[in-house]
């Protein structure tokens, strides 16, 4: 008994031994400075080679810089992965149905338009819109679902911690970076070769290329070569040059009959008319798509540019995506959806159970705060207390705009409650960490713990009215990566996954990062099994080398 006591310890630690090599192949991959910035400095090359580029800033259009990366695609469970890549289908389709259903949404933001001008103004073209009709059902959906990976710490004797799968954020507005995505996979992929490992544990990453054909579907769906396809941007856009690759693949498919023009959100105040007929003209010419680079929610339109939303709501054009999706995605109705049973007021046959299952447990705890109860009051006085536990987001958050910790209680301390109704609360979770290198401009790889989100792609072309889908697909991925400890991050330094029932995560901004590169482009390595307990800095192996690059590979044979 003793020995075979014996034989399953000396197993158990082998498989830890294995577990926290896989999670820190970053770290074991290299053995000096030289090979980092070696690797790091064909990582930018091929980056600059291959339009994983960003343009600089406002006033320097002519300068491009790389889109900021992890060096190496970071690990992620492959189970989880796969958990999330499964449910992005049904979770498409339930954002289509709460967009359908204007009572719903209006209904939802009854109590956040009395301290929200912007969401009211985009409530009230959303009203204006309902009385008149829609008059144009076909809309195209673009969708990123976010996930993180939380752990959960065991309270039994075994010791082994739980990891799930947990959205924190659903996106139906401007989708942006898929091409790049695609190109750190790829790049992820070569970088995994060079060092000796398996390429495939980085899952293909096809996201452009499913929305490149998804506009184009639309585009003929008008049924109007002569059409215009205009691009709804902000005078500057750092993905500029991702949206000439749009503009290219869109003609190449069209046989170039297809023409794209891009408006400022400002400039289709007098750009943009109505005929008779409620066809969108711009400039006197109809306009038969119109795909927003604005999200609606995140994006503080000014009366003139409420006005061009306004205008393109009541045509013809097909929308991508239409206001109603745009503002089906909310932190408020992400709360309102982990309510009980209303997941089945969108999906009450009971041959879509399965749908309301998967949808469901990716749900973390969300509250509302408008109500004045006992009930909430309760809440309100947990997280004073417990401030760690919770973040406060509001409606228009689109990145850095949440509150945490300390903010958090000064906050609900002096919100009023009319306030309190534009926010919601929600659980905060507890992500693994890994290791990694950061590249970004103009500065030397630089190694630390990491934290990943996983976004997960899709589209849906539908009907409004008739609730009729004729297209709903996943396609893409990417895993935004940040320093551990840091609570905001977005997107636009790097992606990249490896996949060993892993997938690597996009790096989100250390805390050194620009507002200009908030966050790190990252991928997923796919892990088959997980380690049982990891996360802490004291967990993850010895301390790093002291290289001023960023970057590391994976050690070891992927299964």
């Amino acid at each position: 008994m003793n020995f075979l006591l014996f034989i399953t310890i000396i197993f158990t630690f082998a498989k830890i031994a294995k577990s926290n090599a896989v999670l820190n192949y970053v770290e074991e991959a290299f053995s000096s400075r030289y090979e980092v910035q070696k690797l790091a400095n064909y990582a930018i090359d091929w980056a600059f080679n291959n339009g994983m580029i960003l343009r600089y800033d406002i006033r320097h259009n002519f300068i491009a810089q790389f889109s900021p990366v992890s060096l190496l695609p970071s690990p992620f469970p492959r189970e989880a992965f796969e958990k999330a890549i499964a449910v992005q289908e049904a979770m498409q389709l339930l954002y289509f149905r709460v967009a359908c259903d204007l009572d719903f949404l209006l209904d939802a933001y009854k109590d956040v338009v009395k301290t929200d001008k912007h969401i009211r103004q985009l409530v009230d073209i959303l009203r204006e819109v309902k009385e008149q009709g829609i008059r144009q059902p076909k809309t195209l959906m673009i969708m990123r679902s976010d996930y993180m990976l939380n752990t959960v710490k065991s309270s039994k004797k075994d010791g082994k911690d739980r990891y799930e799968i947990k959205q924190i954020e659903a996106n139906t507005g401007a989708i942006t970076g898929l091409r790049i995505d695609r190109r750190t996979t790829e790049l992820h992929q070569r970088l995994l070769k060079r060092i000796g490992r398996d390429p495939t544990n980085a899952p293909q990453n096809e996201g452009d290329t499913n929305l490149i054909n998804s506009l184009f579907m639309a585009w003929e769906s008008f049924g109007n070569s002569d059409a215009l396809f205009v691009i709804l941007s902000a005078n500057w856009n750092k993905y500029k040059f991702e949206l000439r690759n749009i503009e290219d693949e869109l003609e190449r498919l069209s046989g170039g009959k297809l023409r794209v023009e891009y408006v400022p959100l400002l400039e289709g105040y007098t750009n943009f008319s109505l005929a008779d007929d409620n066809s969108l003209l711009l400039n006197g010419k109809i306009v038969g798509i119109v795909y927003s680079g604005l999200s609606a929610l995140g994006y503080q339109a000014n009366e003139k540019e409420m006005h061009t939303r306004k205008i393109v709501e009541l045509s013809t054009a097909i929308k991508a995506p239409s206001l109603a999706i745009g503002i089906s995605s909310s932190k408020k109705i992400q709360q309102l959806l982990a309510s009980p049973g209303i997941l089945e007021r969108f999906f009450p046959d009971p041959a879509e159970a399965d749908k309301v299952k998967a949808i469901r447990e990716t749900f973390t705890g969300l509250w509302g705060l408008e109500k004045n109860d006992e009930q909430t009051e309760r809440l309100i006085a947990g997280a004073i207390e417990h401030p760690s536990n919770y973040v406060l987001k509001p409606n228009g958050e689109c990145g850095g705009n949440n509150y945490y910790d300390e903010r958090l209680r000064e906050k609900l301390l002096t919100m009023t409650r009319e306030e309190r109704s534009a926010h919601i609360l929600m659980q905060k979770l507890h992500p693994m960490t890994t290791k990694n290198y950061f590249l970004r401009p103009f500065y030397a790889p630089k190694f630390g713990l990491v934290v990943s989100e996983l976004g997960v792609y899709g589209t849906l072309m539908g009907d409004l009215l008739t609730r009729d889908v004729s297209s709903n697909v996943q396609r893409g991925h990417l895993l935004r990566t940040k320093s551990a400890g840091v609570n905001e991050g977005g997107i636009g330094v790097g992606t990249a996954q490896l996949l060993v029932k892993f997938r690597l995560a996009k790096v989100r901004p250390i805390d050194r990062l620009r507002a200009v590169a908030p966050g790190h482009h990252s991928s997923p390595v796919l892990l088959q099994t997980w380690p049982s307990r990891v996360g802490q800095a004291s967990q993850l192996g010895r301390t790093p080398k002291a290289f001023s690059d960023r970057g590391s590979p994976w050690p070891g044979k992927f299964k």
